[in-house]
C-alpha cells in the first residue's frame, strides 16, 4: 500500500553511480547508486548500512566537470524488502556557498539528463 507523499520538493530520477563513506568513519568508500534527488537531498541505494544522523560524503563524476564531493546527513535508512539492498535518504549539508553551488550543479546536471516529454 502506498502512503501519502511527504516530500517537500519534487525528486528527479537519476540512477547515477557514486562512492559513499561515513565522515569520521573507516577510510573506505562503498559503491552506491543515487536513485533520485532534488537540490537539497537525494536517495541512495546499495548494501551500505547507515544510521539516522550520520554524516556521509558522496563522490561522483560529472562529465566535463570531473569528481565532485557532496556531504549529507542521513535522514532515514532501511531495507527495500527482504533483500539486503538498503535505501537511504540524505539531506545535503550546505554550510557555505561552495557546497550550495555544488549541490545545485549536480541537480541541474540531473535535470538536463531527464528524457524529453
Amino acid at each position: 500500500m502506498m502512503g501519502k507523499e511527504q516530500r517537500e520538493w519534487h525528486r528527479v530520477t537519476v540512477n547515477m553511480p557514486a562512492k559513499c563513506r561515513v565522515v569520521d568513519g573507516p577510510a573506505r568508500y562503498d559503491l552506491v547508486e543515487i536513485t533520485d534527488m532534488h537540490h537539497q537531498g537525494c536517495c541512495i541505494h546499495g548494501d551500505v548500512v547507515l544510521e539516522q544522523g550520520q554524516v556521509v560524503r558522496l563522490v561522483l563524476e560529472l562529465p566535463f566537470e570531473g569528481p565532485i564531493n557532496i556531504t549529507g546527513e542521513v535522514a532515514w535508512s532501511g531495507p527495500i524488502s527482504s533483500h539486503e539492498d538498503i535505501r537511504t535518504g540524505l539531506r545535503f549539508k550546505m554550510n557555505d556557498l561552495a557546497a550550495e553551488d555544488t549541490c545545485l550543479k549536480l541537480y541541474n546536471f540531473c535535470l538536463l539528463r531527464q528524457p524529453k516529454q
